[in-house]
Order: C-alpha cells, then structure tokens, then sequence
C-alpha cells in the first residue's frame, strides 16, 4: 500500500476546520438528561438513515455512562430524528452478568453482521455485546486489555479494519502533569487477544487547565485518528474541550505505523462542556456526532450531518 504523503493530514485538517466553522453556526446542542448518572462518557453508531419519503433524518445510538454502583445506568439508546426529536431508553444490564465499574468508551465492530459493541472501563476491562432487534443487551464475552502500565486510566477505545485485520486502539488519558498515550494492537476476535504494535505520547496545547490530554478517540474510514480533549476542575465545572485531527494510521509493508500531526491545532472549541464521546455519521456527505458529559450538569448532543 503506498504511503500517504505529509501534506494529506495538514489539507484533511484545513478542510475539517473549514467544515466545523459551519457546524458551530447551524447545528445546536441538545440536552440528553440532567444529573451526574446520566453523563455520556462513550458513544457508537447503531443506524443512521437519511431523508426519505418526506421522513427527516434518523439517527440511533449507544451511550455508555461511567456510574460505578450496581444498579445505576451503564447502557442507554438515543434516537434522533430532525431537529427537535430525541428519545432516552436505558437498557437493563444482563441478570447475573459482571457489573462493569466506570464504563468510559464504546466501539461498533466493524463489518459485524449483528449489532455487535465493545464497551472499556477505565481499567481496561471489555465488554463484548450485542443489541438485539427488541434493544436487549446479549453479553458474549468479558476480557482484559494486555500489558497496562500501573495507574492507566483510559477514556478511550475503538476497532478500525485495515490490510483486512483487526486494530484496536486504546488511550490513557493523562492530566495537567502527564501526556495521554495512545496505545494500539492487532486484535484477534476468535482468541480475544490483542497483540501490542505500539504506542505514541500525545499532549495538546489547549485546554490549558486540569486538561484530560485524551477524552475520547475514534479513528475514520481514511485512517485518520481524532481525538477530543477537555478540561475538568471537578463535578460543577467550568467545563471546556476540543477536537483535534491526531494522526493517521496505514500500513507499511506488513507494519501497521501511526504517524502523528505535526502540529496539533484545534479543530473545534467548545466552552462549557466536556466531550467525553466522539462517533462520525457514514456516507459522501458524513457527518459527527459530540456527547458530553458534564457531571452534575447531565449531559448533552451535537450532531452535523
């Protein structure tokens, strides 16, 4: 596979910013729910359909919140539809089922024939589920992931195909004394092993303040890895946060290398929210989904399609 050449992340980076100017003038946020449990600290695309038959567009999604007592919320489903409509439905944990501690990522896999997810704690314990047709939670297998360094705290995870295999890419999120790292590992879901390719430190320029380096990550069709960072002084805030364009992900011979920006710019400010969960709208058109978790504060939505 060639190698793609330098100047691509600084034109797909001028390009984005260009189209995120616009979606802070045309695309609002909207409140999810209010109160600490309902924070969204992860988020995956279930389905999304365009225009059709005088019908506005729909969109429906899997949330994960990092509540830590058994019994409070861990899995809920967001429908959108146009503007003006949107629909909170939490899912019941399985019965008998390990209770997750700290959910803080989610993942679709890709190119699974059911509605199959992954979803990270903080410490690195994954769960493998599926939805089925009546929005009902199907446990299929719990496992860890590999060689974590002592205090990791990750808030963030997902799975990209590349040279047809498996990538999982994981992040610890690092603080005003610490980078973020960004780990990645071939991943095999018959065995349920990761085998470690690498790592990359990663610290941005802004938030300046009680800055989680990494919030969440997603990587797109192209390779690209974004991330979202924020700053959090605690449970009231004053929140901030912003997106950026990471690096890129391709292969080198039969390596998988990840190649970070040159520079890291913002491509998107945010002023009185932390986003803790990225997800992009598929299609020529696209588009990207931001959720938030503001604490006591609840949570709240930015889609652009």
């Amino acid at each position: 596979m060639p190698k793609v050449p330098p100047l691509f992340l600084a034109t797909a980076t001028t390009v984005l910013i260009g189209l995120i100017a616009l979606v802070s003038a045309s695309a609002p946020w909207r409140p999810v729910k209010s109160g600490i449990l309902f924070g969204i600290s992860g988020i995956a695309l279930i389905e999304h359909s365009l225009d059709g038959m005088g019908c506005p567009p729909n969109t429906c999604l899997v949330i994960v919140h990092d509540n830590k007592i058994e019994g409070d919320g861990r899995i809920a489903i967001l429908t959108v539809q146009g503007q003006d409509s949107l629909e909170y439905l939490p899912r019941r944990w399985p019965d008998g089922a390990e209770w997750p501690i700290d959910l803080e990522a989610i993942a679709r896999i890709p190119e699974s024939e059911d509605s199959a997810f992954m979803a990270v704690t903080s410490s690195g314990r994954v769960y493998h589920f599926t939805l089925d047709s009546t929005g009902t939670i199907q446990l299929v297998h719990i496992f860890s992931l590999p060689d974590l360094p002592k205090n990791t705290n990750l808030e963030g995870f997902d799975l990209h195909r590349i040279n047809g295999q498996l990538l999982a890419i994981w992040s610890h999120r690092g603080s005003s004394d610490e980078s973020g790292v960004i780990y990645w590992g071939w991943f095999d879901s018959n065995g349920y092993q990761i085998s470690p390719q690498g790592s990359a430190v990663i610290t941005v320029p802004w938030p300046e303040e009680d800055v989680r380096h990494i919030s969440d990550l997603k990587v797109n069709n192209a390779g690209i890895l974004y991330i979202s960072s924020s700053r959090d002084p605690g449970d009231n805030g004053p929140f901030d946060s912003a997106i950026y364009a990471a690096g890129l992900f391709s292969m080198n011979g039969d390596q998988v290398e990840f190649r970070p920006t040159s520079s890291f710019a913002p491509l998107y400010r945010v002023n009185g929210h932390k986003i803790e969960a990225l997800e992009f709208l598929p299609g020529l058109s696209g588009g990207k989904i931001f959720g938030t978790d503001d604490e006591n504060q609840g949570s709240s939505l930015y889609i652009k399609r």
